[in-house]
């Protein structure tokens, strides 16, 4: 967490004699040298457990006196482990006392219990003085007060400190050695920590080195305020739909209904990368320190910005994302900010410009954090920011980076506000959120009823409760039929704004539901606005009765203002501005309530507006504002107004929404025009944009005149086929429409059919996967790798059986239990890779048992033994990510003579190597990937080709990452 954990790294060390020492990693201890010399058996204990762990030595160094000791196993468990983060460490530059440090250890005056040997803290204030071990490279501490009064006593009231850390706030210094004799026990002296990071060399951890100039304590206090500060924010957020007895009930509680969504990563050219396109968002942003994601309105970034916030600063992010955990999340909402007035946050402000109540952080705080490199900048809704002001906010995030490089910094963005690489520049790399996978929807209507089972248990007496809960049951069962059999709903579940949408309305109507996007939207808002207080048992304030129709006029009125001015918040004088005009013509309104009391009406009733600070109103989501907008244009007869903005991206949504709307002559005439506009432009990009626009017009229409929708037709032809990721994305959005237009194999040369795949791959009709299986039969093209990587946005078994069983593919990756089921159905594959946990049973039932040449299984934290493997008699190369670290999954398994190159990935104890030639006796290449924390041995040679190759009695090529 940020702030704390000081003392859950502290260790006691038993070893010549006894003395303290300093958790770097699940399994790496930093001691004094001298505890632990000469002695046949070391052993660390950490209070949490008072377990002994049995260590080994793996490096010492006499001069410093400091050694580094590597345990068997894990000294406390992961869940322990995590929120403590990566150890902060630094060193002191300055050449003047450095005052409120200090050190924690285990000294042998500081025992209790009937034995008087069970450990406990001990914990000293003291001052550094760099000045004072300058020419002997010692770290040098000067207590605040004397240790002990040692009358009496030839023991020294230190003894056992040895090899204790010492602090500068919760940066770690060094480590205890001695104390020098004739100083009263006043003097410490420690190993300095970067001296001994330096001299190890081979611990496979970068640390980042803090400049510690002074020692804020006040700091560390606001750091626990801050925390909690922010779970109490972000930690829960609105799910659609649970409210039935107010806004209690529908806060989604991120700690446990978080859905881990899917996204890709885009390499400089713009193709996918070569590994597997769609993968859990947590393990492409663990190896990506700054990322802008990309994703459509209600796809979920927000609420991936929240839950990274409320659990980097409190620890809790699992292991994958643990190297954020004790990070400073610093959360920055364009939307907010912008509508401030347009100043973007210096460092300073960075705090307030989100939405926690910490307002009283120390002097300095922010820098402090940034230089330190402890920053997490989260930058929610680029897109939020009008498109003029776009490249203003890009410099002042470059600006900011570039003063604080170690910052990590995730940004989110709607997929075509900016231009692709827009912050390569500044070291971003780009991801996409994808739509929701058909197991991510059933995952997500599952997580949706359980919490609206655990609102009917909180609302409800034990009677009713039991009914609601069994209800509730029914109706997920038969939502999930539904999405099942119905191709045209599942589609529109595929972002998780929609999909809590498609939960809610079901309840609501009892298993009826729309079947387009916007019959979906209105009956939303219907359900929103249409006797929900009377429903919830709520009375009417202070007399004011508006039915569904009235809101949604006031709420249209502010929705089109927002939308002509560009903003995404109005302050509480501009919204009763705009319902006094509209109330003008509105006499049943104004004789009930002043436009000051309507507006308060909406916000506390409507559960469409939210106030996010004391005078900033916006709409609970952009798609909701763009929808009323859209109908108010419509009805107010400014339909033609939004030509003006053809060519803005910011007005597309609300373009194609306006014609959902619009007379059919309306319609009718926006898309002539568009396809107008397009004409007359020059270049390809504008071009596009236009009548590719059209084609989203059209195609949301129930009927257009046919020659029209032919003119439309033609124009989308002439532009095939797309050149881009970006222009097959767009492609894909018009579905089933566009697939007769993308050209065949055969038809386009060149590198474009790898986009025209790409964009076939992500349109789910039997018409689409009947041209990939053109293209996968075709000969002289080789476009099996993007056939492959599109399974994941298809159904697993209709994709499998109609395309994948004609590609003639020798790779193949796994992603999920729907794709891993239909591997029996396929022609011999024989490099598969499965990613994620399954057991051994559930491998061994669908992996096939001929022709399997190299198999890896990555990120497999279920399994618990290989002995499947002895029935895939023609495996030649295995690579397994290690759940635990360590070779224990070999130790049951009979020997595999076919394997010849193995790949550990995650290894951290390598002690047991002598397990290898035993399994795999007639390996000749073996790669070992260390997991990040690990310690080389002391020796290189141990991993090294000729040792390894005695272990089996021949050559070997070996490569230690």
């Amino acid at each position: 967490m940020i702030a704390g954990g000081v003392a859950d790294l502290v260790v006691a060390v038993r070893g010549a004699g006894q003395g303290s020492g300093v958790l770097l990693g699940l399994n790496l201890v930093l001691t004094a040298r001298h505890v632990v010399d000469g002695s046949g058996v070391v052993e660390v204990i950490h209070p949490s457990s008072g377990r002994p762990v049995e260590c080994e030595v793996i490096w010492a160094d006499q001069a410093l006196d400091a050694a580094l000791l590597r345990a068997e196993s894990a000294v406390i468990g992961a869940e322990r482990a995590a929120p403590l983060g990566r150890p902060r460490v630094g060193r002191v530059a300055l050449a003047s006392p450095l005052s409120h440090c200090q050190i924690v250890g285990f000294p042998q005056i500081q025992r209790y219990g009937n034995q008087g040997d069970d450990l406990e803290y001990e914990q000293y204030r003291g001052t550094v003085l760099p000045m004072a071990g300058r020419m002997r490279n010692v770290l040098v501490c000067e207590l605040d007060v004397p240790a002990a009064d040692e009358r009496g006593s030839e023991v020294s009231p230190l003894a056992g400190l040895s090899g204790a850390p010492v602090f500068a706030g919760a940066v770690l210094l060094g480590v205890v050695t001695q104390v020098p004799r004739s100083r009263h026990h006043l003097r410490i002296e420690a190993a300095p920590i970067d001296a001994a990071m330096t001299s190890v060399r081979r611990i496979r951890w970068n640390p980042t080195f803090e400049e510690v100039t002074d020692v804020h304590p006040k700091d560390e206090l606001f750091e626990a305020r801050y925390a909690q500060d922010l779970a109490a924010q972000y930690r829960k957020t609105e799910i659609f739909g649970i409210e039935e007895l107010g806004r209690t009930e529908s806060r989604w509680d991120l700690d446990t209904a978080y859905l881990s969504l899917e996204a890709e990563a885009a390499t400089p050219d713009g193709h996918q990368e070569a590994r597997p396109s769609a993968q859990r968002i947590e393990s492409l942003l663990k190896t990506r320190p700054r990322a802008l994601l990309r994703g459509q309105a209600g796809a979920g970034k927000t609420t991936l910005v929240w839950w990274l916030a409320a659990h980097a600063a409190n620890g809790t992010l699992n292991m994958k994302l643990a190297q954020l955990n004790g990070l400073v999340p610093f959360v920055i909402p364009m939307r907010e900010v912008y509508a401030r007035g347009g100043r973007y946050p210096v460092v300073s402000e960075l705090l307030s410009a989100g939405r926690v109540i910490s307002d009283d952080a120390p002097e300095g705080w922010a820098g402090r954090v940034l230089e330190a490199g402890r920053g997490l900048l989260l930058v929610d809704g680029l897109d939020e920011v009008p498109p003029e002001e776009r490249e203003k906010a890009r410099r002042w995030l470059s600006v900011l980076l570039d003063r604080y490089p170690e910052t990590r910094c995730l940004a989110t963005v709607r997929p075509d506000a900016v231009e692709e690489d827009w912050l390569r520049s500044e070291g971003f790399t780009e991801l996409t959120l994808l739509p929701m996978s058909d197991e991510d929807i059933q995952s997500f209507v599952t997580a949706w009823h359980n919490a609206a089972r655990s609102e009917a248990e909180q609302v409800y007496d034990a009677h009713r409760c039991g009914d609601e809960r069994e209800l509730l049951t029914s109706l997920e069962q038969d939502l999930a039929h539904q999405l099942r059999q119905n191709p045209a709903l599942r589609d529109l579940a595929r972002t998780p704004l929609l999909c809590a949408v498609i939960c809610a309305l079901h309840r609501r109507r009892r298993g009826l539901l729309p079947t387009t996007r916007w019959s979906l939207y209105r009956a939303a808002l219907a359900m929103l606005l249409g006797g929900r207080d009377a429903a919830r048992g709520v009375p009417r304030p202070d007399d004011i009765s508006l039915d569904s129709d009235e809101q949604h006029a006031l709420l249209q009125r502010l929705a089109i203002w927002l939308v002509r001015t560009e903003q995404q918040q109005m302050t509480h004088e501009q919204a009763t501005l705009q319902l006094d005009l509209a109330m003008r013509d509105m006499s049943q309104i104004r004789a009930q309530a002043t436009p000051e009391r309507a507006l308060r009406f909406l916000i506390a009733r409507s559960g469409l507006l939210q106030e996010r600070t004391h005078d900033a109103i916006q709409f609970i989501h952009r798609t909701f504002q763009d929808f009323l907008a859209a109908k108010e244009f419509h009805e107010s007869g400014y339909v033609l107004e939004l030509l003006n903005h053809a060519g803005d991206e910011t007005w597309r949504d609300v373009i194609v929404l306006a014609v959902g709307h619009a007379t059919r002559t309306d319609a009718q005439l926006l898309i002539e025009r568009l396809v107008q506009f397009g004409d007359v432009v020059d270049g390809r990009e504008e071009k596009w944009y236009l009548h590719v626009l059209a084609a989203h017009c059209a195609t949301s229409l129930l009927s257009l005149d046919a020659a029209l929708m032919e003119v439309v037709r033609g124009r989308v032809r002439a532009l095939m086929p797309p050149r881009n990721n970006s222009e097959a994305g767009d492609i894909a959005g018009l579905a089933a429409w566009a697939v007769e237009l993308l050209p065949g194999p055969g038809e386009k040369d060149g590198p474009s059919e790898f986009f025209t795949v790409e964009a076939l791959t992500r349109i789910r009709t039997a018409d689409a996967r009947q041209k990939l299986k053109q293209f996968a039969l075709y000969p002289g093209i080789d476009v099996r790798v993007p056939i492959v990587l599109g399974w994941v946005h298809q159904p697993a078994e209709e994709y499998a059986r109609e395309v994948l069983a004609v590609c003639r593919n020798y790779s193949l990756h796994v992603q999920n239990s729907s794709q891993l089921a239909q591997l029996s159905h396929l022609e011999p594959i024989s490099h598969i890779t499965v990613d994620g946990s399954y057991t051994a049973e559930e491998l061994d039932a669908h992996l096939p048992t001929e022709n399997v040449e190299l198999l890896s299984l990555t990120n497999n934290r279920k399994i618990t033994h290989l002995d499947f493997l002895r029935t895939r008699k023609q495996l030649q190369v295995l690579g397994l990510d290690l759940p635990v670290g360590t070779l224990d999954l070999l130790t049951t398994l009979a020997p595999l003579p076919s394997v010849r190159h193995l790949e550990l990935n995650g290894l951290r104890d390598y002690t047991d190597m002598s397990q290898l030639p035993r399994v795999f006796p007639c390996l000749t290449g073996l790669t070992l990937q260390l997991e990040e924390g690990a310690a080389e041995p002391p020796d290189p040679k141990v991993l090294g080709a000729e040792a390894l190759g005695a272990l089996f009695g021949h050559q070997l090529r070996v490569e230690v990452r």
